[in-house]
């Protein structure tokens, strides 16, 4: 089980609610687990009512947990908290993972370009700048 919490996980009671259970990403796991995160869709939860989606305003990553600190938290954040904004602002028809990982490997790449120490997306693509190091901070 990836821990990830798919299910509708209260009863906003009226109010209006920013969705976030599915998309914590303090879990921790292998190799490309942004793929499960980017497969939920915000709108189409188990067990919750019309009525109560119609409450979901937004969503949000969330990050903390016993096993990150300040020496990884970019990369476990990177590319998770991209592949839920994919998904948050995108259509629920965009959800092909393949092309998703394409973009996402781009975007990887940009980020490493800001000296953002993302992690790997696709095994041996190519990135003409790579993340320098912290020796710089």
């Amino acid at each position: 089980s990836s821990g990830i919490n798919a299910e509708w996980p209260l009863r906003p009671g009226g109010y209006k609610t920013i969705l976030s259970s599915p998309w914590y990403l303090n879990y921790i796991s292998f190799s490309r687990d942004w793929k499960t995160y980017y497969q939920v869709e915000p709108l189409k939860i188990p067990g919750a009512t019309a009525e109560e989606l119609n409450l979901v305003i937004g969503g949000e990553a969330c990050m903390w947990g016993e096993y990150v600190d300040a020496t990884n938290i970019l990369s476990r954040t990177f590319p998770r908290a991209s592949a839920v904004a994919e998904r948050l602002w995108s259509s629920e028809k965009r959800t092909n993972v393949a092309d998703m990982e394409f973009r996402l490997d781009k975007h990887r790449c940009g980020m490493c370009a800001r000296d953002i120490p993302a992690e790997t997306i696709i095994l041996r693509s190519y990135c003409p700048v790579e993340f320098s190091g912290y020796d710089h901070w």
